[in-house]
């Protein structure tokens, strides 16, 4: 199993769709993430700040009506005549003229504060300690409705606070109207009426319904369902107006915003649903998010069409591959395009071809190697019997006291020795300069002693490796072009960075195939082309099976000193071992 996953995690078509969905896809859902969670601070901010500004505006109209009617009690409290008129005697208003019209002004003025003064639908009234009630609405029974009030606990405590205004929520039934379909509250001031004396007279009552100034809260009160956000009337943390059960329900959910009212001491509160607007953008998020990811889907279906029609080009490469190992050397299709695969695919079919032919011609050459070899394997028949023929004739000479006769056989026999004793390509330069000397020795019955050899070679050099039959077509190309009597051959050699140099010169005058330098500066090789008549290997050979065993950087190079000499050089490595 663990095999199975881990071979499924490194296939390219496996890293490529990872890559896909952790680099692309993944950043995609990560950016819309943030991008909603920032919209929605960003959306809450300004709810909050909207809420803020429109909460500014209630509570500026609830304190500039507050303020009119500070003014309005004002009024009343100050007025001599509506003072002189509390002074008057109790129902002298029934039998005396002046102390009723002083009554009449006292009803028309407050009609009049009501009407241009506080340009809202207000109530005002006068409680006069006499006993009696004047207000601007329909009073019925004024005694009873006085010793109503004069039993409330504002009524005692308008009086305690001697002139300065005590603001109260009423109910209709506190200001003795006549009960409604739909429950009224009234922001009502009460302020205490004193002379100049100091002596109190009464109390100045004015009232405001509260859905003249605050429609927004009263409206959220007869449909509570239907308000998106929550108004709430407080006097520090008491709840003067509102849904007592939203109040105890708000915690971290909701936006809070606080206005004070300044001239009533009071804060009015807004408090909106944060789920209200989460839920509608959550529900925009969902539905982004839904279509990204049909997007992406979209996307992704196309990627990996693309990815297996690449993938399937890859294993149709990798399966001609697997059958060019099992030699099979079939090109491949290389079909439309001309992308990175398809360029790659023609390659492969031009290494393809280019091995095939290189196979080919590996069979070829080994074929003619094997050949060769039957020929060869062939060949050795003759030289063993030749060689045995005569070693007889060597001891037949040598009883007869044919001494330079047995000599001659026995130098001719180190040369076919030599020739057949291994089928190995290299030997030892020693045994190379052994075999040169019987080859020498055997020229110079030919041409009467006048081929001197001079052998000038370190020890340690002797024991270096050579190719077979390298020295000796040198050899013989100076004794058959050399125009010297005698001729003197000499060979030296070092050994230097690594490097076999042998050295072969001839004093016969220069090689008539040769291009002659007076300077005596090396030439290549490759431009002479003189062969041995008795082997049939040369100098061209020589320096061609160097190279090939060697490398480009080694070879034989030539000199030829017009009247003066031949010279052959030939380097080659030494090889590991031979240090």
């Amino acid at each position: 199993m663990m095999h199975k996953l881990k071979v499924f995690f490194t296939r390219i078509q496996t890293k490529l769709l990872l890559s896909f969905l952790i680099l692309i896809m993944l950043p995609i859902l990560v950016a819309i993430t943030l991008y909603y969670e920032s919209s929605n601070r960003l959306l809450m901010t300004e709810i909050h700040q909207s809420s803020a500004e429109i909460l500014a505006k209630l509570a500026d109209r609830v304190n500039a009506t507050s303020e009119r009617m500070y003014q309005a009690s004002h009024l009343i409290i100050n007025d001599p005549e509506i003072i002189e008129y509390l002074q008057s005697p109790d129902n002298s208003w029934y039998v005396d003229y002046d102390t009723f019209q002083k009554y009449k002004t006292l009803t028309k003025k407050m009609f009049n504060i009501r009407d241009f003064l506080l340009e809202t639908e207000a109530y005002v009234a006068v409680v006069d300690f006499r006993g009696h009630f004047t207000a601007t609405w329909t009073v019925y029974q004024s005694n009873k409705v006085y010793e109503q009030m004069k039993s409330k606990r504002w009524f005692n405590t308008t009086k305690a606070m001697q002139g300065v205004p005590l603001w109260n929520l009423f109910s209709e039934e506190d200001m003795s109207f006549e009960p409604s379909s739909e429950a009224e509250k009234y922001l009502t001031m009460t302020r205490l009426v004193t002379g100049s004396t100091g002596k109190s007279y009464g109390i100045v009552m004015i009232a405001v319904p509260m859905s003249s100034l605050l429609p927004e809260l009263t409206a959220a009160l007869s449909s509570e369902e239907a308000a998106p956000g929550r108004l709430f009337l407080m006097n520090d943390q008491e709840l003067l107006l509102g849904n007592e059960q939203s109040y105890a329900a708000l915690d971290q959910r909701y936006l809070i915003n606080e206005q004070h009212i300044n001239q009533l001491g009071w804060s009015l509160i807004e408090a909106t649903p944060g789920d209200l607007f989460s839920e509608k953008l959550q529900s925009l998020r969902n539905q982004s998010i839904l279509w990204l990811m049909i997007l992406l889907l979209c996307c992704c279906c196309i990627f990996v069409m693309i990815m297996l029609r690449i993938m399937k080009r890859l294993k149709t490469l990798h399966r001609s591959m697997s059958k060019v190992g099992s030699g099979n050397f079939t090109p491949i299709p290389i079909g439309a395009g001309d992308d990175e695969l398809a360029l790659l695919t023609h390659k492969f079919n031009d290494m393809v071809s280019n091995l095939g032919m290189l196979v080919k011609n590996v069979a070829e050459e080994q074929k003619r190697k094997e050949e060769a070899r039957f020929q060869a394997l062939q060949a050795q028949v003759k030289p063993h019997f030749l060689f045995n023929t005569l070693t007889s004739i060597k001891w037949s000479a040598k009883l007869s006291g044919a001494e330079h006769v047995s000599e001659m056989i026995t130098s001719l026999g180190k040369l076919l020795h030599y020739s057949m004793k291994n089928d190995e390509e290299q030997a030892l330069l020693s045994e190379e300069i052994d075999f040169l000397r019987s080859y020498v020795s055997l020229q110079n019955i030919r041409f009467n002693n006048n081929v001197l050899l001079e052998v000038h070679l370190p020890p340690e050099l002797l024991r270096a490796h050579v190719l077979k039959f390298t020295l000796q077509p040198i050899v013989e190309n100076s004794i058959i072009h050399g125009r010297s009597t005698p001729l003197s051959i000499f060979i030296d050699g070092e050994i230097r960075d690594g490097t076999v140099t042998i050295r072969i010169r001839d004093n016969g005058g220069g090689n008539i195939h040769a291009i002659d330098d007076p300077q005596g500066n090396p030439s290549n090789t490759d431009r002479t082309i003189t062969h041995s008549k008795f082997s049939g290997i040369g100098l061209h050979n020589i320096h061609g099976r160097i190279k090939l065993h060697f490398g480009e950087a080694y070879g034989l190079t030539v000199r030829n000193i017009k009247n003066e000499g031949f010279e052959v050089t030939l380097q080659w490595p030494l090889q590991e071992g031979e240090q």
